[in-house]
């Protein structure tokens, strides 16, 4: 089912698909051999007991930050889902940007470089500027196929909205809380001399960057329980993760007056800036999740969730009728006209309605229009046919 689903019939989502695949593979192939001149020209010997160095660890997150932008975008074609393309459109231009500072950083290296680094640039510069029109021609596409899934109403479409915008926040998150974690892991010299482990080429792992490393996986685990909490519109699962974003917040700022601090200083030498610039990026992603959950928890139990399930899991293009006759009958009649070629055309009006009406035993509405199927019959004998406009 998961395949069928990334057919991409449609021209737009298939040429986005396969322009971020592209893109993937040209910066990973490219990344990997800036990596390779930072490890053979480069000597940056690492500081105090830390583990690397950033001229290691930095391209390293720069293609992971390039496999979470095709996660993304695959992500996004599969639930045809508006914000996250908007989301991935987002985060192309920050690895463009990344790769200016990385072109500017490197430019005093010797060799080739200088050539790749360039390469990276304009490949990344291209693609977004692609991407901010199909980003638009994507929200046509996929803005039709959330209509059909969820009607005219406002008040829905509207929860929606917010809950598309957390859980593309959270996926956010998981990079940034990785990405975090791994330079305070691997780049800071710790002061705790507590000596769990020594590694063969000499570098000792202290306690305080074993609890560092563990922190890691605990995180994705919180943002995973996360996840589940609004997916499933658990409260208490969401009041938890909701605690403890609140609580990370302090900690960054501890983090940055750490980092910044005239005694701990000299032990971020060469990271403390970019440390800075993803420590600033999570705790506003931290406050934006804060305040979407917060959002999100008000609209439990309001038909999001019913709604959800009832999702239809095969992509169609727009106005396409359907086959089956029982959702093939409108529940809301609308008038029309003969159509130009004489053929009897009906626009569907929430054509998974009735099904969802008997799956969850809800009742319809009082004073609501109901479809009577043999005026219909008359209405259609007399040529009194539908026309899409």
């Amino acid at each position: 089912m998961a395949f069928s689903r990334l057919k991409l019939g449609e021209a737009w989502p298939r040429a986005t698909m396969a322009l971020v695949t592209l893109e993937t593979i040209c910066v990973l192939v490219l990344e990997s051999l800036v990596l390779r001149e930072h490890i053979n020209r480069v000597s940056q010997p690492p500081v105090g007991n830390a583990l690397s160095t950033p001229n290691v660890i930095y391209p390293i997150l720069y293609m992971l930050g390039m496999i979470s932008l095709f996660s993304l975008c695959v992500d996004a074609m599969y639930h045809r889902n508006q914000i996250q393309v908007v989301a991935f459109t987002f985060f192309n231009s920050l690895c463009f940007s990344y790769g200016v500072i990385q072109t500017n950083t490197d430019w005093p290296i010797e060799g080739p470089v200088k050539a790749y680094n360039i390469a990276i640039t304009v490949t990344i510069g291209v693609c977004t500027l692609f991407l901010m029109f199909a980003a638009y021609k994507l929200a046509v596409v996929f803005g039709w196929e959330m209509y059909r899934f969820l009607g005219a109403d406002l008040k829905m479409r509207k929860m929606h909205k917010g809950y598309e915008i957390l859980i593309t926040l959270l996926k956010f998150d998981v990079f940034f809380f990785v990405a975090y974690g791994i330079q305070m892991f691997t780049l800071a010299d710790t002061t705790d001399r507590t000596i769990i482990t020594t590694f063969s080429n000499g570098r000792t792992l202290a306690r305080q960057q074993l609890l560092i490393g563990l922190a890691m996986p605990a995180s994705i685990i919180l943002l995973a329980l996360a996840f589940f909490g609004v997916m499933k519109e658990n409260r208490i699962a969401t009041v938890f993760v909701m605690t403890c974003l609140v609580a990370a917040e302090p900690y960054f700022v501890y983090a940055l007056y750490y980092i910044h601090g005239s005694s701990t200083r000299g032990r971020f030498t060469n990271s403390a800036k970019y440390l800075t610039f993803f420590i600033a990026i999570t705790m506003i992603l931290v406050l934006l999740t804060l305040f979407f959950m917060a959002y999100c928890f008000r609209n439990f139990g309001k038909g999001l969730l019913i709604s959800q399930k009832s999702r239809i899991t095969t992509s169609r293009k727009p106005f396409e009728i359907d086959e089956d006759e029982i959702e093939s009958v409108p529940s809301i009649p609308l008038n029309g006209k003969h159509g130009d070629d004489g053929s009897s055309q009906h626009l569907m009006a929430y054509p998974a309605l009735k099904n969802i009406q008997e799956k969850y035993h809800i009742e319809s509405g009082k004073g609501r229009p109901s479809y009577d199927a043999n005026n219909e019959k008359g209405r259609q004998n007399r040529g009194d046919k539908m026309e899409i406009e």
